[in-house]
């Protein structure tokens, strides 16, 4: 049972180098194209703005099906709740151990992230 909500939708890809048979650039591979909740960054303490970056959960321990896991540069769009679209490329990627019901979460943190 995950006490958590993803109320937002989030597509991870990869770039792959190389061409296809066409000489074609290669698309890039997607890693992940489901739920995640979105937490933004910037956060206020009575008059001090404290700065972090963005931060998205995904359900459990993400893999690809040859295995593969969310990594650092990997490029990630997604949109909230309400339809407001972000793009962004991931700084670092953690699974996180929830005490209160043992299940898993992706922790994201994006180093660059627009917003439109």
């Amino acid at each position: 049972m995950a006490m958590l909500s993803y109320p937002d939708h989030c597509k991870i890809t990869r770039e792959q180098n190389g061409y296809d048979e066409y000489d074609e650039p290669l698309a890039p591979k997607v890693i992940y194209d489901d739920v995640c909740d979105f937490q933004p960054g910037e956060q206020t303490r009575g008059m001090i703005a404290v700065r972090t970056n963005d931060k998205i959960y995904l359900p459990g321990i993400i893999r690809t099906a040859d295995g593969e896991m969310i990594s650092n540069g990997d490029v990630i769009d997604w949109v909230t709740e309400s339809g407001r679209r972000f793009h962004g490329v991931i700084d670092e990627a953690n699974d996180v151990k929830i005490d209160l019901d043992g299940s898993w979460v992706t922790e994201i943190e994006i180093k660059q992230g627009t917003g439109e």
